[in-house]
């Protein structure tokens, strides 16, 4: 063999060899980012402590979720027997807070509160019912008593 082959095959071996070492290098990167990637996702795992402080947690939560549900039925039951006593009382209905204020009704304010004091309601009452301030319920009272009949 001449001495020009032996040195192409010793070159081609070294670029072989080197080319092989960087493949490494960079095989080893890949594994090393995919270990850091798997790490953090067992980190954002929650441990089997963790898991367990969650049931019992939610164990909580529920319990007071029956309890709060016990509750309202309670609370619903002593409303449904108010609302028979007030019935049976004969008293008069309020308005419901949902309804829509007083001075939407195409009535003016004046002739409700008029009417309201007409039944025998008190100024207090009265303002309580069409959600005014009791100033303008005796403002309204005073100019319908000055009003020329």
């Amino acid at each position: 063999m001449s001495l020009k082959s032996l040195e192409f095959w010793v070159l081609a071996q070294m670029v072989l060899e080197v080319g092989l070492i960087v493949l490494v290098g960079i095989f080893l990167l890949k594994i090393r980012s995919w270990y850091r990637q798997m790490l953090d996702l067992q980190a954002k795992q929650p441990s089997r402590e963790d898991m367990a402080r969650m049931a019992e947690l939610a164990a909580v939560l529920e319990e007071k979720r029956r309890h709060l549900e016990e509750l309202l039925a309670m609370m619903d039951q002593k409303a449904a027997a108010l609302q028979k006593q007030l019935a049976r009382a004969g008293s008069k209905s309020y308005a419901p807070v949902e309804s829509a204020p007083p001075w939407e009704s195409g009535i003016s304010l004046r002739s409700q509160v008029e009417t309201l004091y007409r039944q025998g309601c008190s100024t207090e009452e009265i303002a309580r019912r069409l959600q005014l301030n009791l100033a303008e319920v005796k403002m309204a009272l005073d100019l319908s008593r000055a009003r020329p009949r």
